[in-house]
């Protein structure tokens, strides 16, 4: 072979080069989905030969809407009770239509009116909010379809203020619970025992505190009803591992300068519900 004919079988053989390259990375992609697929059978396989791992389910779980609540009291737990396999979440519209519901800026969309709600729940669920809390609590509609429901639910749950709506449906008597802690105290006007802590049990009641408990709180759930590794997969999952820039999460861990302003801006919402109760 000549020089030239060696340049003309180099230069073809070139031209054909990103169609090998091509065909070696394709080939090498689908070799990485077959493990990556082999391994995902078999860590499903893994979880569900573990001990005390419930990898299926069909709870059902009602998570009530109403104007003016809070956003994340609702989200964070959603979304880890949505990722056990085969639960089944109601968000629940306050009427008799899946009308966008408030959630103090956010807007939620109902999967079901109250008519299509269960009886048989294995989690009724209140979030809790502020202005749109106080109004909820003189909403005898409201509260009596949260008394109906909780009648016959597994578990009866809330975030944040969602416990005060518990205590106005008169779940909460004789039983410890916990609140925002902005108003832990009222719960007392329920007949309830207010116990400071992220999350709360007490028989089938379980009560967790401001906002961010909610991921505590249904980690907690979901460990009770899936077990231990279940919850710890979903905590992985979500990466749930606060590392807070600062230390002012609750009134005795914040500056005074903090601690006593926020407190002073709550005192009128409180007060307001504090003189609901008493009528």
């Amino acid at each position: 072979m000549n020089r030239r004919q060696f340049t003309k079988y180099a230069l073809v053989a070139g031209s054909f080069a990103p169609f090998f390259n091509t065909a070696i990375a394709n080939e090498s992609f689908e070799q990485r989905k077959i493990k990556a697929k082999t391994a995902s059978d078999e860590a499903h396989k893994a979880f569900m030969a573990a001990e005390d791992v419930k990898m299926m389910g069909n709870e059902k779980i009602a998570m009530l809407l109403y104007p003016g609540f809070y956003a994340p009291d609702l989200i964070n737990p959603q979304f880890i009770f949505s990722a056990m396999m085969g639960s089944e979440v109601y968000l629940v519209s306050p009427t008799e239509d899946l009308t966008p519901v408030d959630a103090s800026g956010v807007s939620i969309v109902p999967t079901h009116t109250q008519s299509q709600c269960p009886d048989d729940l294995d989690i009724l669920f209140i979030p809790g909010g502020a202005t749109g809390t106080l109004k909820a609590l003189k909403n005898e509609a409201f509260i009596n379809f949260i008394k109906n429901k909780a009648a016959t639910a597994k578990y009866i749950t809330s975030v944040c203020t969602g416990s005060l709506l518990l205590g106005q449906a008169g779940l909460l008597k004789g039983k410890s619970a916990t609140s925002h802690w902005s108003t832990l105290a009222l719960l007392a006007q329920f007949g309830a025992i207010a116990v400071k802590k992220r999350v709360v049990w007490d028989g089938n009641i379980v009560t967790g505190g401001g906002v961010t408990a909610g991921l505590d709180f249904g980690l907690e759930i979901v460990a009770k009803l899936r077990g231990k590794k279940y919850a710890q997969a979903i905590q992985l999952q979500m990466e749930y591992a606060p590392e807070p820039p600062f230390s002012s999460g609750l009134p005795e861990q914040a500056p005074p300068f903090i601690r006593d302003n926020v407190k002073d801006m709550f005192e009128p919402l409180v007060l307001e519900i504090e003189k609901e109760l008493q009528t």
